[in-house]
């Protein structure tokens, strides 16, 4: 089939005012461009930023890949070579003093650039800037065109020549592009092909100044000494005498500094002292103070270019010191440690291109909503746009951030890989090290890990595991050179004996959902930093109604199969199901009990790893998003859905956790409350058990002093006399006026003897009232709008009112009686 259309010829001109404190002036060529693959079977009008996937689903010309099994078909694009090609016209006058550049910002990803059938260059890395030198190739007429290599055919070439390496997916290994777009065990694989980022003609004067940056050296508390440096490129030679960089911060000069030739390059360096000076901090421990910094380049003290930046200045380091199980691993932000809680971060779909800023910002909120301080930039993705690294700096969530290297052996034993890689990491470093919030660089997933234990990882060249040339000796002497603020980690996990040892460094625990055994074994994981461990839960039930159709809807069902992406994930997600809560097999209580089995799950270890402070110093679990509509271990879905584990996460992030152990060996209760307030509070604890009629057993209180960021076990209690298979704990901590709860179950769902709650509510005004006569559990609204709640899958004890803000008025109050087989 063969689609044409009109040739497509614009008229642009550079927008803005004319330039001030060196402004350069932009001319996009986004927008509308067309599109054919070599082969001659389709030609169409494609957008920039895009990708021809999405221009092809969004023409109607292929299906939606994210419903039933079209995955499938997209197959066929990932060998086909594209060409991108626009005309337009440039009419500016350029001085001898003047520069222009054609810039990408980013191609997906073997392209060769052609301007007026001069060939400019070629990329080779989907993550990287690519420029131009134009300024003698551009008429008042042009032609430019694009051609994009087969993402497949292409490392597979490599592979034939090189050798096949050992991991998942490994033609990956061999191109500089999104690594999960191959396939995960929790993504589609859908090998996009594209102009990703935006295209433009950029004119300035002389030089540019870019990838600046500033760091705070040391502090008394008041004043501090501030480092600044940055880079300074041309398309000419340059004489670094001639050339200077004021510093303005908040609109006032600090400081003019001069410039340095290296290596081939300038850059400038400089310190000045800050009075008054305001730091930033991750959420919940201080305020987030963003300096506005311009960076102001001067050729013969005339200003000629200027990069504007908001910059917090903090500390960070990690403490490791031996103690009696190993070694610590405690982030500490302006000499404050700081309890970790968070998740992973993958890519926010499987078409980048379908994400939008606001995409970015909600789900950000959402996860600043669930009282996380950290996310983790997965090293199967991509390094984020920078509206991400812009929120998590204004809402104070720290990135621990990998570099794109995961699950595979990596070619480093080429030169053209290596240098590849090397420049990568070089320029990603210099781009994103002015964030506070990014506090390590991480060199891979799981490749370490891999190496030693996976056994499909073995292949070694002068010693050398493939890709540890990089991890052990190139990244850590790039990070040193260009970004002294933060640390470098080899991988994740790493440290100790094994890389993923418990003793040392950071760890994934995936013993539990990989070796399908019980989630209570998480009790036993004495890691000192958990960044990966998960639990598998279905998306939300619109979400699955998006891919599936009403009379396909059970478990094994092929399009079921085809949205989870684990090999025997359905077989896992059902072992876990009934093992706790007795066999099912209706659909709409797999979808329900799977979301609460997750939410138990991840509930379990973090209260364990929570009460470890800092002995644990952080829980990273996997995963907060999703990239399509899939049964995964996410916490919200593809289209931000909050899952149960969402509003679970809420509650056992929050800065107050009270949690409830059961003592086997003696067969005491224990109540502990874990505080990360960072001062000392008064507090009201409550320890309640009640039968299933809902009949109070027992009750403890107590006031107490909580110090600042603790650990105290409040009770134990002897409750030997008990049949803990008819009772459940609530515990209640008043602090200040606001109440943090929990409860806990002693026995699996399947043996306890569990009662209809007799739930009840009413809408009073713009509210919902929900009231339960007996302990319930996992309380769940389902409505239209159900997504916007502030709460869901929620607890209530025997006579509590839940008061929640109105969002439909109709609806439908469920909970996990309403779901258990019935005996």
């Amino acid at each position: 089939m063969l689609f044409r259309i009109s040739q497509i010829f614009v008229v642009l001109s550079f927008t803005g005012k004319a330039p001030q404190r060196g402004e350069s002036m932009i001319l996009s060529l986004n927008g509308a461009w067309r599109v054919r693959d070599l082969q001659g079977e389709l030609s169409f009008e494609g957008k920039v930023p895009g990708v021809v996937q999405q221009d092809l689903i969004e023409k109607g010309i292929f299906p939606h890949p994210y419903v039933g099994d079209n995955e499938d078909v997209f197959l066929k694009l990932e060998r086909k070579d594209w060409v991108y090609e626009k005309t337009f016209e440039f009419n500016e006058e350029v001085s001898d003093e003047e520069e222009v550049d054609l810039v990408f910002e980013g191609i997906d990803t073997l392209g060769k650039i052609f301007l007026n059938g001069i060939f400019l260059g070629k990329t080779e890395n989907m993550f990287l800037e690519y420029r131009f030198d134009v300024k003698n190739a551009l008429k008042r007429k042009n032609e430019i065109k694009v051609l994009i290599e087969s993402p497949v055919n292409v490392p597979e070439s490599l592979e034939k020549t090189y050798g096949r390496l050992g991991g998942l997916n490994p033609i990956r290994g061999y191109i500089r592009k999104a690594q999960y777009s191959y396939g995960w065990d929790w993504g589609a694989r859908i090998v996009t092909s594209g102009i990703w980022k935006p295209v433009y003609i950029e004119k300035y004067k002389i030089a540019r100044v870019h990838d600046s940056t500033a760091y705070i050296l040391d502090t008394d508390g008041k004043s501090g000494m501030v480092e600044v440096t940055g880079i300074i490129s041309s398309n000419r030679k340059l004489n670094a005498e001639e050339l200077s960089v004021l510093i303005i911060v908040d609109g006032e000069e600090v400081g003019r500094f001069p410039v340095f030739s290296r290596d081939g390059e300038y850059w400038f360096k400089g310190v000045f002292k800050m009075e008054n000076v305001q730091l930033w901090y991750p959420r919940g421990i201080g305020p987030q103070k963003l300096y506005d910094f311009s960076f102001i380049l001067l050729h013969k003290g005339e200003e000629v270019y200027e990069e504007r930046k908001k910059i917090g200045l903090r500390t960070v380091k990690i403490i490791k010191e031996r103690d009696e199980e190993g070694r610590t691993f405690i982030f500490e932000i302006n000499g404050e440690k700081v309890f970790v809680k968070g998740a992973n971060w993958i890519p926010g779909d499987n078409i980048l291109t379908w994400m939008k800023d606001e995409d970015y910002k909600k789900l950000l909120k959402m996860a600043y909503d669930a009282g996380m301080n950290m996310l983790r930039v997965w090293g199967g993705g991509i390094y984020e746009r920078d509206v991400f690294y812009e929120t998590c700096d204004e809402l104070g969530i720290m990135i621990w951030q990998d570099f794109m290297f995961a699950c595979l052996e990596y070619p480093d034993h080429l030169p053209w890989f290596r240098k590849l890689a090397n420049e990568e990491i070089r320029r990603i470093v210099r781009k994103l090290r002015y964030h506070p919030s990014i506090v390590l660089w991480c060199g891979n997933n799981e490749n370490n890990w891999g190496f030693e234990e996976w056994g499909n990882m073995t292949r070694k060249v002068d010693g050398y595991n493939l890709g540890d040339r990089l991890y052990l000796i190139d990244f850590p002497k790039i990070c040193s050179e260009e970004d002294p603020s933060r640390e470098y980690w080899v991988s994740s996990p790493y440290g100790g004996e094994k890389a993923n040892s418990p003793k040392e460094g950071d760890r994934h625990n995936w013993i539990i959902w990989s070796a399908w055994v019980d989630f209570e074994f998480y009790e036993k994981d004495s890691g000192r930093f958990i960044s990966e461990f998960g639990f598998q839960g279905a998306p939300h039930h619109k979400t699955i109604d998006f891919f599936l159709k009403p009379d396909e809807k059970y478990v094994f069902h092929p399009v079921m199969v085809k949205h989870e992406k684990q090999e025997e994930g359905l077989e896992r997600c059902l072992r876990f199901i009934n093992g706790r809560f007795g066999m099912v097999n209706d659909f709409d209580s797999f979808v329900y009990l799977s979301q609460l089995n997750q939410a138990e799950a991840i509930k379990f270890g973090v209260e364990h790893w929570r009460t470890r402070k800092y002995r644990t110093s952080g829980v990273l679990y996997w995963q907060f998003n999703d990239s399509w509509p899939v049964i995964s271990w996410s916490a919200v879905d593809y289209f931000k859905r909050p899952k149960a584990l969402y509003y679970y996460t809420k509650r056992f992030y929050s800065e107050i956790l009270p949690v409830i152990k059961l003592k086997k060996r003696d067969r005491s209760l224990s109540l502990t409350v874990v505080s990360d307030l960072k001062k000392t509070v008064e507090a009201s604890v409550s320890l309640e058990i009640y039968d299933f009629d809902g009949n109070l057993i027992l009750e403890k209180r107590a006031k107490i002093v909580l110090p600042k960021d603790s650990v105290v076990e409040v009770f134990a209690v002897d409750v030997s006399f008990l049949n803990l298979q008819e009772t459940i704990a609530f515990s209640t901590v008043e602090v200040e006026g606001e109440s943090f709860e929990n409860y806990k179950v002693f026995e699996k769902y399947r043996n306890v003897k569990l009662k209809d709650p007799e739930l009840s509510w009413e809408i009073v005004g713009d509210t919902i009232k929900i009231s339960a006569k007996k302990p319930a559990i996992g309380v769940h609204i389902v409505s239209e709008h159900d997504e916007k709640l502030d709460d869901n899958f929620f607890f209530l004890k025997p006579g509590e009112t839940k008061v929640l803000q109105l969002v439909d008025e109709e609806f439908v109050v469920e909970s996990l009686y309403d779901h258990l087989p019935k005996k």
